[in-house]
């Protein structure tokens, strides 16, 4: 596994991307349904409409943590951008777009990530969009029984990212 995730020339926002065998609208359903979110990331309460919801992340193992979410930007079946506050406060993008065989380039940006945590944050980001990938084609959705053998041995190249 090689990692897919580059810092752009100023070395500020992180972006992983992956090309999913499905079309834009079932992802979206995977990022923007709670019951869908819940089988790759987590669940979420409250009503996107007012700009915030209160997420609960599930898929690591220990006690599940809530999170408040601010919805910055919100494009149906194309762009969503939140912000919680995790660690410091963690901006995400996802980003959808149909490609010319019928599937969808998905391109996650952590914006203004910490340099010091991207040997970290890369390889979950990694495990996150396998996951999300899996769920959406019904194919394998990796577990923590994978994460040391698979993703972190991902820190490394991320370290060498950051410089």
């Amino acid at each position: 596994m090689t990692i897919t995730g580059t810092l752009d020339t100023a070395g500020r926002d992180l972006v992983l991307t992956r090309v999913v065998a499905a079309p834009a609208a079932r992802i979206w359903e995977h990022v923007s349904r709670s019951a869908l979110l819940a089988t790759w990331y987590g669940t979420y309460t409250g009503d996107p409409a007012s700009g915030s919801v209160q997420v609960t992340m599930t898929a690591e193992p220990g006690e599940a943590s809530t999170s408040d979410y601010t919805i910055h930007a919100c494009e149906p079946g194309r762009l969503l951008t939140v912000s919680a506050s995790m660690e410091g406060t963690w901006t995400l993008s996802l980003e959808l777009t149909p490609d010319a065989d019928g599937g969808t380039q998905v391109a996650l940006t952590h914006h203004d990530v910490p340099v010091e945590m991207v040997h970290d944050i890369g390889p979950g980001w990694e495990w996150y969009l396998d996951r999300l990938t899996g769920a959406v084609t019904g194919g394998r959705i990796p577990g923590m029984d994978v994460w040391d053998s698979e993703y972190m041995t991902l820190s490394e190249e991320y370290a060498a990212l950051a410089g």
